[in-house]
């Protein structure tokens, strides 16, 4: 769980071809960023969806949760005015977005296009 702006900037808002030293400890070529609440009854069922796709990604994504309650800041400057948000970043720019509850299919479906368009680019 990310519980710090610092710590935002340094795991998420980095380039991996500019930033050696991030990208060292930052493996993953896609970083998801998980926003919720504990009270937020959507986000108690879309959390063991993120669960699922850190594990059915591990080695290819880096999961990251964030608790609008403790970083509002955070939260309000990537742009989220809903939970859960989920937010897709590659090489320290989000990619995509998706608002509310979603399917594993789904996200799995996101991050699996999204990985296939940063092994393109490479």
């Amino acid at each position: 769980m990310i519980t710090t702006p610092n710590s935002f900037s340094d795991l998420v808002l980095f380039d991996l071809k500019n930033d050696s030293e991030t990208a060292s400890t930052t493996a993953a070529p896609v970083q998801l960023v998980y926003f919720s609440a504990a009270w937020c009854g959507p986000c108690r069922l879309t959390h063991p969806v993120v669960k699922d796709i850190g594990k059915e990604f591990a080695s290819k994504i880096n999961v990251y949760e964030i608790n609008t309650d403790d970083m509002p800041d955070t939260a309000e400057s990537q742009g989220v005015v809903s939970i859960p948000t989920i937010q897709l970043y590659s090489g320290g720019v989000l990619k995509d977005t998706i608002i509310g509850c979603v399917a594993k299919n789904v996200l799995a479906a996101s991050v699996a296009k999204l990985l296939e368009e940063v092994a393109l680019n490479e």
